[in-house]
């Protein structure tokens, strides 16, 4: 196993919900959802309550805590045996708790299917609530119509959590969709060298980590240098699952990750769209920085509410698109029909001029249209019918050849095709790449095909993606890459990528020729 490929294995084994241990900026006790019973308590538990864990271990939480209440009645629910407290659902806050050598504390409950958690971390001070509670700003609850509108909410987003939360640095990180983060927007401070624009490689943030972002508002690291607290369980070998926890320690790996990029404090708030993991509002200090709940909490609700804005922009985005896509189905079928009723013929059985070229040129702009590309072709059995600037007649065929044998989808995309078909390297700069779709009818396949030119793009990664992982020879262990450089890297042999619109527009296209194809048959 190559050694990236091997850090991503080792990362991806880290059981992180189970390290069984907290990061020092509170205590946690814990238990299993059927009971109150305490079954866990963090070492540190008297420097924040007095309470001793050892001794705190195997009591009811009902007693320690009287006016603590994870239900309506807790009483009522223990007499008939139902679950203490349930698991997944929002985690609850309770402010002002109780009191302790550090001060009041408040405190944060979450339930999984194996544990309850109850955190506990120092209250705010009275004289910062009114910041901290104040609602989100109205304007980020403005939905973005224009990609001049949706880049500037995106800046107001960053500059205000930077402002409410003092890290030097604060960015907009999105995932692609090959997994790679790249970030979309930044505020930092003056003189910092700017990240925006660089990309990350997906090892970066592991899988198991992505699905702890997925379970939580935030994830608080005040200093990487801080020392881990251990967790005492009352019964030997058992442990907490701390899926849900704030204040779960954090990865070796990644702490040394982000002590290789000067990182010393970071503060990250998932942003989710449908249940799934759009992006990370990521912060970053180079001293270490710790912000109390009540403070994350509110820029998590910011984080929540820039949510909605990303959905109400991509659905925009996709209403326009499906309007002009409308126009240009129309168009398209409308030459389709047009020619079958001049020619007397099937929907592809037209008369060819020379290789293969229309002489009507209404049809070809409007397939050209539909897929925003270079070129088409129309293919029905040995007729070959191209547009535009496409490969050679003997290449079309030998590519439908190739689709036939490797594919059995009714519609097949890649903006790499030479990767894909070695053979078309010899016309990669006209069709790297290529969207095809095909309709079997009357006991043979016919094929729209649509071509993209060769568009070499430079690409700026946060240091060499290839060296992902360095190996530590004092330790005998492998560590996360070091540099973070801008490294350049330019590509060849690949298109403009068809996007989620362009095969919408495929699949509509599709469904139309089917049902003039079967309507004729039905003689409608």
């Amino acid at each position: 196993m190559t050694e990236p490929y091997a850090l991503i294995a080792e990362c991806e084994r880290e059981q992180l919900h189970r390290v069984q241990a907290i990061q020092p900026w509170g205590c946690l006790i814990g238990g299993h959802p059927s009971s109150p019973i305490i079954c866990y308590a963090s070492a540190n538990l008297q420097e924040w309550t007095d309470w001793l864990p050892e001794a705190i271990l195997g009591r009811s939480v009902v007693d320690l805590l009287p006016g603590f209440m994870p239900c309506d009645d807790i009483q009522a629910s223990l007499k008939m045996g139902e679950p203490w407290v349930l698991a997944g659902g929002e985690k609850r806050f309770y402010a002002d708790l109780l009191s302790g050598p550090q001060g009041t504390l408040d405190a944060l409950l979450s339930c999984t299917e194996e544990s309850w958690l109850i955190e506990l971390e120092r209250s705010l001070p009275p004289d910062q609530r009114t910041a901290a509670y104040r609602p989100v700003p109205h304007q980020l609850y403005r939905m973005p119509h224009a990609e001049d509108d949706w880049k500037a909410h995106c800046q107001y987003l960053v500059d205000e959590i930077r402002t409410a939360l003092g890290f030097a640095r604060v960015m907009i990180y999105r995932f692609r969709e090959d997994g790679c983060g790249e970030v979309i927007t930044e505020s930092l401070e003056p003189g910092l060298p700017p990240y925006l624009g660089l990309r990350y490689p997906a090892s970066d943030v592991p899988q198991i980590a992505r699905r702890l972002y997925q379970l939580n508002s935030h994830r608080q690291i005040p200093d990487i240098h801080a020392d881990p607290v251990p967790i005492l369980s009352l019964n030997a070998g058992e442990l907490a699952d701390l899926s849900l926890s704030d204040l779960r320690a954090v990865s070796p790996i990644h702490l040394e990750y982000l002590n290789n990029m000067g990182v010393r404090a970071s503060l990250s708030f998932p942003i989710q769209i449908k249940g799934e993991l759009w992006g990370l509002i990521a912060c970053h200090h180079s001293t270490p920085r710790y912000l109390p709940l009540p403070v994350r909490l509110r820029c998590a609700e910011m984080a929540q509410v820039f949510a909605l804005a990303v959905i109400g922009y991509q659905s925009t985005r996709r209403l326009l698109d499906l309007s002009e896509s409308d126009q240009d189905l129309a168009a398209l079928m409308s030459a389709l029909r047009l020619l079958e009723e001049q020619r007397g013929a099937g929907l592809i059985e037209i008369q060819a001029e020379g290789h293969g070229h229309l002489t009507d040129r209404t049809l070809g702009q409007a397939l050209l249209a539909l897929a925003r590309a270079s070129g088409a072709a129309l293919v029905d059995r040995s007729l070959v019918i191209t547009y535009g600037q496409t490969p050679a007649v003997a290449d079309i065929r030998a590519l439908v050849s190739w689709l036939k044998e490797t594919t059995h989808q009714p519609i097949f995309v890649t903006d790499r095709l030479p990767q894909l078909f070695p053979d078309a390297l010899a016309f990669a700069a006209l069709a790297s790449g290529m969207l095809a779709i095909r309709i079997y009818h009357e006991g043979s396949d016919r094929w729209f095909i649509w071509w993209r030119p060769e568009q070499p793009q430079t690409v700026y990664w946060a240091g060499d993606p290839r060296k992902s992982t360095l190996f530590d020879g004092q330790r005998q262990v492998l560590s996360p890459r070091s540099s973070f450089e801008r490294w350049v890297e330019l590509t060849a042999g690949q298109s403009e990528p068809w996007t989620d619109s362009d095969l919408l527009r495929a699949k509509r296209f599709r469904s139309l020729v089917l049902h003039d194809v079967n309507a004729r048959l039905l003689g409608v």
